[in-house]
């Protein structure tokens, strides 16, 4: 009796066990990929918005709202194909991926086929572009690319920010705010990777993302600042594309090292 007492406790204790490993989904945390795919629209947004010298028109100016509007789908059909595959219906869930992803490549070309002149228009297509990559990152599939997609996205973000620097009148502080934005959102889409793998979907992480994606936003805040500040007194001759990658370096760092 206490033979087979033991093996039932065990055998309990397995299938309890078990059932706590399949409610532990190691998806991204929804918070921390909210986070990230606002700042990858907010870099977006800052770049192509003065991208034009103010001439663009408009309250939006020169932002590409096509190809942000058909990559934001895009990442939702991403979204909404893994929901379906969890409800056991994967062909419809597969079918649903390929949609969400056509969806985003046709962002990107609605981006670069826009009617502004050919820099813009780049610079355009790599945000947008970022953007449908680190939504893709940060979706609820199960993907060991996950990190992967999100360092691709924002390092995409990174060159639009270059290129605006490079190729439009966009002005300094846009540029800065940009380039911080995307090191915001490489940093939340890394994070929600990391705890939805750790601790699962389930879990309350979102305290810990906002405070720490807001520590990020803050100390890119003070690099600007003491950036502009330095600029401003003229006792650098080093240009603004320079200044930007000095600012990506400084706040990377700052954010690995408080990691």
């Amino acid at each position: 009796m206490s033979g087979r007492t033991g093996r039932r406790t065990n055998g309990e204790t397995g299938s309890k066990s078990e059932s706590t490993v399949r409610r532990h989904v190691a998806h991204p945390t929804r918070p921390g990929g909210a986070l990230a795919l606002l700042a990858a629209v907010a870099v977006v947004g800052a770049v192509t918005s003065d991208a034009t010298g103010g001439t663009g028109g408009g309250l939006l100016g020169g932002v590409p709202v096509a190809g942000l509007a058909l990559s934001l789908l895009g990442v939702a059909g991403l979204v909404a194909a893994a929901g379906v595959r969890r409800r056991g219906h994967p062909l419809l869930g597969g079918l649903l991926l390929l949609a969400g992803a056509g969806v985003g490549v046709a962002g990107v070309a609605a981006a670069t086929t826009g009617g502004e002149a050919l820099p813009a228009r780049l610079v355009a297509g790599a945000g947008v572009l970022g953007v449908g990559l680190v939504g893709a990152g940060v979706a609820p599939l199960r993907s060991n690319r996950a990190g992967a997609l999100v360092t691709v996205g924002a390092a995409a973000l990174t060159v639009a920010v270059v290129l605006a620097g490079l190729l439009t009148e966009a002005g300094a502080t846009p540029l800065l705010a940009a380039m911080v934005a995307a090191v915001v959102a490489w940093d939340a889409g890394e994070r929600a990777v990391s705890l939805g793998e750790q601790v699962g979907v389930a879990a309350r992480t979102w305290p810990v993302e906002v405070g720490r994606t807001a520590a990020t936003a803050g100390y890119g805040a003070l690099v600007v600042a003491a950036t502009l500040g330095v600029r401003g007194m003229g006792v650098t001759d080093v240009p603004l594309l320079g200044l930007l990658l000095l600012l990506c370096a400084a706040v990377a760092s700052l954010v690995a090292l408080s990691n």
